[in-house]
């Protein structure tokens, strides 16, 4: 829906802006712990686990 949005916009636009104004900087991500990584999968895990639980 937002890239839809996006391009109706740029399509509207009487002068297209320059590329550098469009193109958005890459944010650098933080390492994971491996003990982060393993609670998370643990909670997606579990919380997957509940809803097949659950009758419909």
């Amino acid at each position: 829906m937002s890239l839809a949005w996006h391009i109706a916009k740029l399509d509207r636009l009487k002068k297209m802006p320059p590329l550098k104004d469009l193109l958005t900087v890459k944010k650098t991500r933080v390492k994971q712990t491996p003990e982060e990584i393993e609670a998370v999968t643990r909670s997606w895990l579990g919380s997957r686990s509940r809803k097949a639980e659950k009758p419909a």
